[in-house]
């Protein structure tokens, strides 16, 4: 059997989701031509100036994912600190740690093919994720310095969201063995996108885009998963 006709064997689209996934596609492609000819850089805009208290249009920081150990930076006020730990296990170290603990307990539950699909809906999605951001270059995007409007660097290629997609990513993934949480977990993952323009590290734009690719990227994982439960009578 040729290999592609073994993954759908194990992993039937349906109509369904063959639609969704054409769609949530389609939509990605609009979006990303959208920002790279400045479609969206009016709306954009509206966010920097009304919607990012801790904008520093120079620093390249611009207040959000402070490193790779730690959520926030130790001088910031409250309120950002409160913000980054909301993004933070969006991280590519949380994220990654989640994705593979799901991997194995869930392999004894659903077989190792669909332990995984978290695993590998996470490594597409930072793939593309990877690929927009070296390919999309927007146009300027400003914030105020007293009376200067002054461009903020960072934003021209800050396109889509790492963070709002490893979120769709981490908050599918904990319902899969936590699912009586279900619902504060989604809540929660519908607090990150307005987390990351608060804390000024997108642009409203990119977080739109990395839940595009973020809910792209679950499609098959969740087809995956579906099958491996309809073989073992857990649906």
């Amino acid at each position: 059997m040729a290999l592609h006709e073994r993954v759908a064997s194990v992993a039937p689209m349906t109509r369904r989701d063959r639609k969704l996934a054409a769609g949530l596609t389609a939509a990605l492609v609009v979006v990303t031509i959208g920002v790279a000819l400045g479609a969206f850089t009016g709306f954009d805009q509206f966010f920097l100036d009304h919607f990012m208290p801790w904008l520093v249009p120079g620093d390249r920081g611009n207040g959000g994912h402070a490193g790779f150990w730690r959520p926030f930076r130790l001088h910031t006020s409250n309120g950002l600190k409160l913000l980054d730990v909301v993004t933070y296990p969006c991280s590519v170290l949380v994220s990654g740690l989640v994705v593979a603990v799901a991997a194995v307990v869930l392999r004894p539950r659903l077989g190792l093919f669909a332990a995984l699909a978290p695993a590998c809906a996470w490594v597409v999605g930072n793939a593309i994720e990877v690929f927009l951001k070296a390919t999309v270059v927007r146009p300027a995007l400003y914030g105020s310095v007293g009376p200067d409007r002054v461009h903020v660097v960072t934003f021209d290629d800050s396109f889509a969201s790492g963070h709002m997609m490893r979120g769709l990513i981490v908050a599918y993934t904990l319902t899969l063995f936590w699912r009586r949480a279900s619902p504060w977990v989604w809540i929660w993952a519908a607090l990150v996108g307005p987390s990351l323009v608060l804390v000024s590290a997108h642009a409203a734009s990119d977080v739109i885009g990395g839940a595009l690719v973020g809910l792209l990227v679950l499609v098959p994982a969740n087809a995956v998963i579906r099958e491996a439960r309809r073989e073992r009578g857990l649906a």
